[in-house]
């Protein structure tokens, strides 16, 4: 039980130009590469996303009928829909709906100070109301592309499994993680106390798991047209995972990310309440420890840019202090 994702930097350029020529797309209709997948314009309403993997065909599938299951009515902005999934040249051709708008991380850098205040504070607003959205009737498990029974609900509580997704990463990296984290044990020893010691008796909510100014798509700087790229990461649990991670990621290696984080908890608490504290810095340590090698390639972990984000996190000695 683990938290992975593809890559979609795996996709052979020749096996990419024979499936467009297939599907009858043309190369210029190309919108984005994500990190998982290349993103096609199909028409005003769909595009098409290539995968490097057709393995990953079964997971898809599981995430259309997420999709479908979800009552996202209520929300002022779209989500994400999947309507067909074809293995095509060695690749995997998945369409979906189109959302109006560009990723927040597109247009943060031509925004000036007060339209970016201002996007910042739709940002926060958009992960505050996606954490009304309730979890799929009947769910039985926490990690929605987990394996059957590994992250069952009935096997275990919600803080149990944080934690046991956290601790799978810290023993298997605990070599680097000691040598750069100070007081790995003692820190580890806290976290266990905070979740194991209580249990989560709010309902169980969506969490995206990877809610991110690339994932958040704007018009304008005031207004959310849709969030995307539910999956890898997304959980049934405490929304306020979303609302920790949507703070600590804005910003992720800048030489301001410290204040601006500072900023964005500002802000949601005083959406959520200011007793969410505790647990928005408790779950920020939690994922920087679940997720430490999500992108160890060959170069090695300690040379990965989100390792290093997590450390980073993980030696902020306020936010262990803030946890209580």
């Amino acid at each position: 039980m683990e938290l992975s994702r593809a890559n979609a930097s795996a996709i052979d350029p020749a096996a990419r130009d024979a499936a467009l020529r297939e599907l009858g797309v043309e190369r210029g209709a190309w919108i984005a590469s994500g990190t998982e997948a290349e993103v096609y314009g199909l028409t005003d309403e769909r595009v098409l996303k290539l995968y490097p993997d057709p393995g990953r065909a079964c997971a898809l599938d599981v995430l259309r009928r997420f999709y479908d299951s979800l009552r996202g009515e209520g929300l002022p902005f779209a989500l994400p829909r999947i309507y067909d999934i074809t293995p095509v040249r060695g690749l995997l051709a998945v369409t979906e709906r189109r959302i109006e708008g560009k990723p927040l991380s597109e247009l943060l850098p031509a925004l000036g100070a007060g339209d970016a205040l201002k996007a910042r504070e739709r940002y926060i607003d958009a992960v505050v109301a996606l954490a009304e959205l309730e979890a799929p009737h009947g769910v039985s498990r926490y990690l929605l592309l987990d394996e059957p029974g590994t992250s069952s609900a009935r096997a275990q509580g919600w803080y149990e499994f944080v934690y046991r997704l956290a601790e799978v990463k810290i023993e298997r990296r605990r070599a680097s993680l000691e040598a750069d984290v100070v007081d790995l044990p003692a820190k580890q020893a806290r976290l266990r106390e905070l979740y194991l010691g209580q249990r989560y008796d709010g309902p169980l909510r969506v969490v995206h798991g990877d809610f991110f100014p690339g994932n958040v798509l704007m018009s304008d700087a005031e207004t959310v047209t849709g969030v995307i790229d539910f999956g890898s990461f997304t959980m049934f649990g405490d929304p306020l995972v979303d609302v920790s991670l949507a703070c600590m990621f804005f910003d992720m290696y800048g030489p301001e990310r410290s204040s601006v984080r500072d900023e964005l908890i500002a802000v949601a608490l005083r959406r959520v309440g200011a007793d969410a504290e505790g647990k928005l810095y408790r779950h920020a340590m939690a994922y920087a420890l679940m997720s430490c090698d999500l992108y160890a390639g060959a170069d090695g972990l300690r040379q990965d840019g989100h390792y290093r984000w997590a450390v980073d996190l993980l030696n902020t000695e306020p936010y262990w202090q803030r946890m209580a």
